[in-house]
């Protein structure tokens, strides 16, 4: 593993990303301008708009990054101590990564349909 790689968020694009970022929102008592959403890709990119929203005082306090940090992964479990600004929203190992709910839906019905066959074989047999 490249140890200069930044840890992952560890969202999944499984709609946890829409939590993280309720919980960013709750947080700090702001809605996030979703015209920049297509953009995020990293910690750092969710935290550019996060000031935006904020009071200058707010977006400049020291506090302001882990208070962040402790929203962005309060859904995933990760250390937010671990989190930089490069670090990627979503993370490419996690199992099924990039398929919709729908193909997900769809492997596992044929898995089971398959298992299903496999067991009426071996009962008929």
């Amino acid at each position: 593993m490249d140890e200069h790689k930044p840890a992952s968020v560890g969202l999944g694009g499984d709609r946890d990303e829409i939590a993280a970022i309720d919980e960013i929102e709750m947080t700090f008592g702001v809605t996030l301008d979703y015209a920049d959403a297509p953009t995020w890709q990293t910690a750092g990119d969710v935290f550019r708009s996060l000031r935006s929203a904020l009071p200058a005082h707010v977006a400049d306090a020291p506090d302001t990054w882990d208070r962040f940090t402790t929203a962005l992964t309060h859904e995933t479990g990760v250390d937010p101590a671990t989190i930089t600004p490069d670090s990627p929203l979503l993370d490419e190992a996690l199992p099924w990564r990039g398929l919709s709910n729908l193909s997900r839906m769809m492997a596992v019905l044929l898995i089971a349909g398959a298992a299903i066959l496999v067991l009426l074989v071996l009962v008929l047999r």
